[in-house]
């Protein structure tokens, strides 16, 4: 029997993605990044500890390395499923990697963003507030002393201090970074903004060893003071660490999304209604 010419009609053709020029930076910069067009394949997230190294303990014993490693799956579960970009985890269960090797990772696997994600810590209990940092030198004496509890770690030698200043200075990517993290900073504390004095700690440079190197733009986030023990208590509630990496979701969006979108997000956005598909890269 023969068929219908109705039958046999193509599908409509799925009107093209429309191509976006990339925004400036939020100081009003168009970098060499921006201005070439270049786009984000590939992320890198990096769970802060691991092993023997539990990081910040809490008040009442809530560790440091298991909050961090929780909300990044959750963030590459999001990342991956709504956006169809590919995620690379430096640490997937309890194990212990030197800071030089998270980096390194990222490097080897060509990514196009860094993010290390950790609890802060204080000597006062009363300590609360979130915030972000890229590479950079600096003096802020707070700073210093957020960077010396990440560094501790790292096997690097004092004969190495001319040469990890010179990677510092010289890096290429701390325009971007700084943006990134403006972007990220921005929407976590929105986001996440409760009772109880939570401050917006904002943006901040910092000479972070698990930064050095990287060839893409990098960030470090310290999501909540872990010490505090309201915050703690927050930490350890699953749908707390998930409003934590929606959050930082959003925040890699936003970043994303100002730089012209992701090359892996072409077929998923024909996927998502203009609602959903709104709150994506």
């Amino acid at each position: 029997v023969a068929e219908t010419s109705e039958s046999v009609k193509s599908p409509p053709a799925q009107p093209p993605t429309p191509i976006k020029t990339a925004a400036p930076t939020e100081a009003g910069a168009r970098t060499l990044t921006r201005a070439l067009g270049l786009k984000i394949a590939r992320i890198v997230i990096d769970p802060g500890h691991g092993g023997h190294d539990t990081g910040t303990i809490g008040p009442t014993g809530l560790k440091e390395k298991d909050v961090v490693l929780d909300v990044a799956v959750k963030l590459k579960t999001l990342i991956e499923e709504k956006a169809g970009a590919e995620v690379v985890m430096t640490r997937t269960d309890d194990t212990f990697i030197p800071l030089e090797e998270r980096t390194a990772i990222a490097n080897e696997k060509a990514a196009d963003l860094f993010i290390s994600i950790h609890a802060n810590a204080s000597r006062s209990r009363g300590a609360r507030g979130i915030e972000t940092y890229y590479l950079n030198l600096t003096s802020n004496p707070e700073a210093l002393e957020v960077a010396a509890r990440e560094n501790a770690t790292t096997q690097e030698s004092v004969h190495e201090l001319q040469n990890l200043i010179q990677k510092i200075a010289m890096t290429e990517k701390v325009e971007e970074s700084q943006d990134f993290a403006t972007v990220v900073q921005r929407e976590i504390y929105t986001r996440l903004k409760t009772g109880r004095n939570q401050r917006n700690r904002g943006v901040k440079k910092a000479p972070f060893v698990v930064l050095i190197g990287a060839n893409m733009p990098s960030i470090l986030t310290e999501i909540s003071f872990l010490t505090n023990p309201y915050d703690e208590r927050l930490l350890k509630r699953s749908d707390y660490r998930e409003k934590i990496a929606d959050a930082l979701y959003r925040g890699i969006a936003r970043y994303v999304d100002k730089l012209g979108g992701v090359r892996a997000m072409q077929q998923a956005s024909t996927r998502e209604s203009p609602a959903a598909s709104a709150s994506n890269f």
